[in-house]
């Protein structure tokens, strides 16, 4: 299937499922939605990453492979995500990121390879996240 196609096809599956993305944005092929998304402008979201239902991404929002994002969280303008600890490496150094059912990112964080968001976390803006966050916890700075 041309590459066209692929997009008309994406276009009427995103309608049907209530994804809304905001143009321009960066959306590889392979990412998984699980419907009622909201994509901001300007946002990049790489391969194979997966969004659960009910998630927001605020723009100017970098998701590179090997994120996924859980159901009903909420991700502020800016966002930044890596993957590779010490780039640039071959794909087997980099590390999942999971960002956990009801979580919340503020604008401006930074989120470090191989972390663990929390259940209901909140985490404020302009915070680099360096280490795993417990549910249910406030983390800012």
């Amino acid at each position: 299937m041309s590459a066209f196609f692929q997009k008309i096809k994406r276009f009427f599956d995103f309608k049907r499922r209530n994804i809304r993305v905001w143009k321009p944005a960066n959306i590889y092929l392979s990412v998984k939605f699980g419907g009622n998304n909201s994509v901001g402008s300007f946002s990049e979201i790489g391969e194979n990453v997966v969004i659960g239902k009910n998630v927001r991404i605020g723009a100017m929002c970098f998701i590179p492979e090997g994120v996924c994002l859980e159901n009903d969280v909420w991700i502020a303008p800016r966002v930044t995500f890596t993957n590779d600890r010490f780039p640039p490496s071959d794909r087997s150094m980099w590390q999942m990121t999971t960002v956990k059912r009801g979580a919340r990112l503020g604008a401006g964080v930074t989120v470090i390879p191989g972390i663990t968001i929390g259940e209901n976390a909140l985490v404020g803006s302009g915070s680099v996240v360096t280490k795993d966050i417990p549910a249910n916890e406030v983390w800012a700075g």
